[in-house]
């Protein structure tokens, strides 16, 4: 491409020195340099293993729809699935909170099994604070994305789709922490649930000789190509909905998990917006995923919102297997980083052997961005002879009755639990008898750094009590007491 370039200026320099019509005048040439390509700013390779799969198209999905668009970086696969992905700064900034797709299509070429007939998707989920330049797309890394969706987007009604967009996740903090605890916690139960390690997770099973993983790893792929033929069925009955389908090994075994997402709309009922609506469905499924069995559990869960002034309110409903779930959320505005956030949640059990709850949390946020300010967390004893909560037993049907529930007198009665952890509550028998559960929070900088106290409700016995020291590069030190102990210790 250089020398075709060198070959160009060079005629342009003899033209000039010759002159067209004749004139003894003489210029000199100005060279026409080439413009030179532009420099990725990162470089992702790495192989698409199923078998290794030829002609597949991956692509960063930054807006978290899982269709390649005009602005995304996307490479086919070659020669033992291999593609390289060039990334500009802004896409390599958002590499570590949107997943690598790839669109395995009817046509291309698996080592394994030959021409693929049926299309369906792998994924490489975010990775939050490691952007890697290296990087296996296989059925395992599928599964991470897969649970990460079903336990966090889908069940997430604050988010307007749900899809893990680059500019709606990257600059929301909170949202960031709990990504990044999900993909851990996803990463250990599937080590339990799939009888892996986390390396062989991300390895080239192939390229190691580790058959068991492979025969795993088809597995997986036939539920992938099930549940891609199944959603786009299902999606016909609900063109306004985003639906799911997908097959996962769980603590129950095989299983079928359904999903059907419709997003927020607006119900013009004395300013009151709706959230979206999440319905869930679990099924057990036999070994082979041939067989769909009983339901295991359903999730179905719908809310509301509105703003006043400067505040705003949430409530929604949920039902699940063995309860039906009520929440209120209150978010009263203190001017600049300060918020004051009242939660109430009322859980009513359907199922033999399973009490009712109610919590409780009152968070004074002094800076809400930087996490410092006081947290109480209560649950509320239910006395089953009187068939009641021992205190705000009256408050309850939120979303029912949104349009008369009178919220002053609400965040009044919730302000009414002024314990506090710098509080001298050494007798903590009045309190067991109200509640079951109490944890009293504080988070301060000292030094400019971080530390979060708490002490923790020990029964009649008194309080447990830990502390949290965060560094400036995030990693901190814990101390821990008990109620009977006379010493701080590591824990």
């Amino acid at each position: 491409m250089e020398m075709k370039h060198s070959l160009i200026a060079v005629s342009l320099l003899a033209l000039t020195a010759c002159g067209g019509g004749g004139s003894s005048d003489t210029k000199t040439p100005v060279e026409i340099q080439p413009t030179p390509a532009a420099t990725p700013a990162a470089t992702i390779s790495g192989k698409v293993i199923d078998g290794y799969v030829t002609g597949a198209k991956v692509f960063l999905d930054l807006n978290g729809n899982t269709v390649l668009d005009n602005n995304e970086p996307s490479a086919t696969t070659g020669t033992d699935g291999e593609y390289s992905l060039d990334l500009d700064a802004a896409q390599y900034d958002c590499q570590s909170y949107v997943p690598l797709v790839v669109d395995v299509p009817v046509g291309a070429i698996d080592s394994d099994t030959g021409e693929v007939t049926e299309a369906y998707q792998l994924v490489f989920p975010p990775m939050v604070g490691n952007a890697l330049d290296s990087t296996d797309i296989t059925p395992l890394t599928t599964v991470i994305w897969e649970s990460i969706k079903s336990e966090f987007l889908l069940k997430d009604e604050d988010l307007d789709n749900p899809n893990l967009a680059c500019d709606v996740i990257r600059d929301n903090h909170e949202k960031v922490d709990e990504l990044a605890r999900h993909i851990e916690q996803t990463l250990n139960n599937i080590v339990i649930h799939y009888n892996i390690s986390q390396d062989a997770i991300f390895a080239d099973y192939i390229a190691n000789g580790d058959s068991t993983t492979h025969e795993l790893a088809l597995l997986i792929v036939k539920g992938l190509k099930k549940g891609f033929a199944e959603a786009s069925e299902l999606q016909k009955n609900h063109p306004n909905s985003f639906v799911d389908v997908k097959y996962l090994k769980t603590n129950d075994g095989w299983v079928r998990k359904e999903y059907i997402y419709t997003a927020s709309g607006n119900d013009n009922s004395n300013g009151w917006s709706s959230h979206a609506k999440v319905e869930s469905t679990t099924y057990s499924v036999s070994d082979d995923l041939e067989t769909i069995g009983a339901q295991i559990d359903f999730y179905n869960r719908k809310g509301s919102a509105k703003n006043v002034g400067d505040d705003k309110i949430e409530l929604a409903t949920s039902e699940e297997t063995c309860n039906a779930n009520e929440y209120l959320n209150y978010y009263e505005s203190k001017g600049g980083n300060a918020i004051h956030e009242r939660e109430m949640t009322n859980i009513t059990s359907t199922c033999a052997d399973e009490d009712n709850q109610k919590y409780i949390f009152n968070m004074n946020w002094s800076d809400h961005d930087k996490g410092l300010g006081t947290i109480g967390q209560y649950i509320i004893r239910f006395d089953t002879e009187a068939e009641q909560f021992m205190i705000f037993n009256d408050i309850n049907r939120f979303h029912q009755n949104k349009n008369l529930l009178d919220f002053a007198a609400i965040n009044a009665e919730i302000d009414g639990l002024s314990y506090h952890y710098d509080d001298d509550i050494s007798d903590t028998t009045a309190l067991y008898e109200i509640f079951s559960f109490v944890i009293l929070t504080k988070m301060v900088e000292e030094n400019g750094l971080r530390v979060e106290y708490k002490k923790v409700m020990a029964g009649f016995d008194g309080w447990n009590y830990e502390t949290m020291r965060f560094n400036a590069d995030g990693t901190y030190s814990k101390e821990c007491k008990a109620w009977d102990a006379d010493a701080w210790t590591g824990c």
